[in-house]
């Protein structure tokens, strides 16, 4: 697991201060968030923990809801998946890692409180969480199900991306939700079971294939 690497175009002046703010404001807004919820949280509430004046928040953020999914999403931006060899391997590497993330009380209770408005708020809040943060999430196993496509480990009609991605991220997430517990373990229990569906349902279209190559008529 790494971080995506920085950009070595040189920096213009001002810069690393700015990205300090905006870290410090988002940190503020995932703890504030936490712990008020979307409804109690606001902007003021953010620049005072930060430190910042409320302005600059408005400058960056419209409104509370866009810097509360921001302040989620930024989160899991830093993980990126290596190459480890296999489907199971590589997504054990980046959901343990989403896992690792979501077991952060601020971080967790942040999701926890996103999740709770987009169920009240489902074309507000619940859109932006869907196009923002569950598109981030998703990406994490699309990428290892790719890779798998193209060394020849799986082929593509055998798997639903978008269907194994809620299965995976929505088991991670309950689980850390209501128990607080996405530990190894329990990354490596799921991980080992969906590669072992995959597997099956492989032989199974090879069976058929068989099946259909005997049949005489």
């Amino acid at each position: 697991m790494t971080t995506r690497p920085r950009s070595g175009r040189p920096r213009r002046p001002g810069r690393p201060r700015e990205e300090a703010t905006e870290q410090a404001i988002t940190a503020a807004a995932r703890q504030v968030l936490a712990d008020k919820g979307v409804a109690r949280m606001s902007m003021e509430h953010v620049a005072a923990k930060a430190g910042v004046a409320k302005s600059t928040l408005y400058r960056r953020w419209p409104s509370k809801i866009e810097l509360a999914v921001h302040a989620v999403a930024a989160t899991f931006d830093e993980i990126e998946i290596d190459d480890h060899g296999s489907l199971a391997a590589d997504m054990r590497a980046g959901i343990g890692e989403a896992a690792r993330l979501l077991r952060d009380p601020s971080t967790g209770g942040a999701y926890a409180a996103l999740l709770a408005e987009s169920a009240r708020d489902p074309d507000g809040v619940g859109r932006q969480v869907r196009e923002s943060l569950s598109t981030r999430l998703h990406a994490l196993v699309a990428t290892s199900v790719e890779r798998s496509i193209d060394r020849g480990e799986i082929r593509r009609e055998m798997i639903d991306v978008d269907l194994l991605a809620d299965v995976v991220v929505g088991s991670v997430m309950h689980r850390a939700l209501a128990t607080g517990e996405p530990d190894e373990a329990f990354v490596d229990g799921l991980i080992a079971l969906l590669a072992d569906v995959a597997y099956a349902r492989l032989r199974r279209q090879q069976r058929e294939a068989d099946d259909e190559d005997a049949d005489p008529t």
